[in-house]
């Protein structure tokens, strides 16, 4: 699955990340949990860990997909989705960075996009999202794809303090 944004002349890819790919996403991911630590449900200290094994299985699992944003060759971004453990009628979006730099560009177009199809085609009813209290960049995003806040809850965060998780649901 690829998609692409055009807009200013940038040409960016989304593309659904392959096992091969797993040093692009590890370092990605990584940079992702070290530039913006507060958004993540996990941390640098923990995933810097992993092994090449558990990169690899992370990108060949077929219950997700995990897209890198790519300009130029170079990897920018990335986002994810997931059937959801509890609920596999449901998948849950999660994981979505952009280099500061590539930034308030209209990109999630392509995270939303691609990540709801790729929902559709895996027979789901529904797509969940949730961010951090104070993500208001997250927040508008979700509300503009037409995801509906549903509730609130406390939540430790890999930071060790905790605040409210807000959660959004999109019917298909």
């Amino acid at each position: 699955m690829s998609a692409e944004n055009t807009r200013s002349g940038n040409r960016y890819t989304l593309e659904h990340m392959v096992p091969s790919q797993w040093e692009l996403y590890k370092s990605i991911r990584l940079e992702a949990l070290q530039t913006n630590p507060e958004v993540f449900g996990s941390n640098y200290a923990k995933e810097v860990l992993y092994t090449q094994e558990n990169w690899v299985s992370f990108l060949a699992d077929s219950t997700r997909a995990i897209f890198g944003l790519w300009r130029q060759g170079e990897i920018v971004g990335l986002t994810a989705v997931a059937l959801h453990r509890d609920d596999p009628t449901k998948a849950i979006l999660y994981s979505t960075f952009i280099k500061e730099e590539h930034r308030a560009r209209g990109l999630s177009r392509l995270f939303y996009e691609a990540r709801i199809e790729w929902a559709r085609s895996q027979g789901c009813a529904a797509v969940v999202v949730s961010h951090r209290q104070g993500n208001d960049a997250s927040m508008a995003a979700n509300q503009r794809y037409g995801f509906i806040y549903t509730h609130t809850e406390q939540t430790q965060w890999p930071d060790g303090t905790v605040d409210d998780e807000l959660m959004y649901i999109l019917e298909l």
